[in-house]
C-alpha cells in the first residue's frame, strides 16, 4: 500500500498545479470576454462627448484628449498626439468608474526611413493586469502596462482640473 501511496501522491503533485493554472486561465479568459463585450457595448452607444486640447512641454504637439460619457458616467477616453515624427491614438475603457481595457497606437520613425507601428492592448480587472499584448503577441505585463494604467487614472481625474499634461506629460 505505501507505494501506491506514494503513486497518488506524485500523481496529485503533477495534476493539482496544472489543474490550477487551467482553472486561472479559464477565469482570466472569461473576464477578457467579459471586457471585449463591455467594448462593444461601450462604442454602440450614443455617447456625450467633451472635446479638450492641450500641449505638454517636450511630450506633446498637438494634443487632443475626448471624454465620452454614458448618463454622466466617463466610460470611454481618447487621447490622441503627436511629437517629432511620431503620433499615438490611445482609448481607455471604464466600467463603473475601473479602468477595465487600453488601447494604444503608436506609429513614427525617422524622418527619412521605414515607419513603424506598434498596438497594445492591456486588459484589466479589479486594478490588475491579466494581460498585456503587443501587437498581436500576448507578453509579460511590464514597467509599459504599468505606465499605461497609472496614466489611465491620471487622465480620468484630470477632467476635474483639466491640466491634461500633467497628468499625459510629468508636467
Amino acid at each position: 500500500m505505501y507505494p501506491m501511496t506514494r503513486y497518488v501522491i506524485v500523481a496529485l503533485l503533477i495534476f493539482v498545479p496544472g489543474a490550477c493554472i487551467y482553472a486561472q486561465q479559464r477565469t482570466a479568459d472569461a473576464a477578457i470576454e467579459e471586457i471585449r463585450a463591455a467594448f462593444k457595448e461601450i462604442n454602440s452607444k450614443n455617447l456625450t462627448k467633451e472635446h479638450y486640447t492641450y500641449t505638454g512641454d517636450g511630450c506633446a504637439e498637438d494634443g487632443v484628449v475626448d471624454y465620452f460619457l454614458d448618463k454622466q458616467q466617463i466610460v470611454k477616453i481618447k487621447e490622441s498626439g503627436s511629437m517629432g515624427d511620431g503620433s499615438w491614438a490611445t482609448e481607455y475603457y471604464y466600467r463603473n468608474g475601473d479602468l477595465i481595457f487600453i488601447y494604444e497606437t503608436q506609429i513614427g520613425g525617422p524622418a527619412i526611413g521605414k515607419v513603424e507601428k506598434s498596438e497594445y492592448r492591456v486588459y484589466v480587472k479589479d486594478g490588475r493586469v491579466i494581460r498585456f499584448m503587443q501587437n498581436q503577441q500576448i507578453i509579460p505585463a511590464d514597467n509599459k502596462a504599468a505606465e499605461m494604467t497609472s496614466t489611465a487614472i491620471k487622465i480620468l481625474k484630470a477632467r476635474t482640473t483639466k491640466n491634461f499634461a500633467a497628468a499625459l506629460c510629468g508636467d
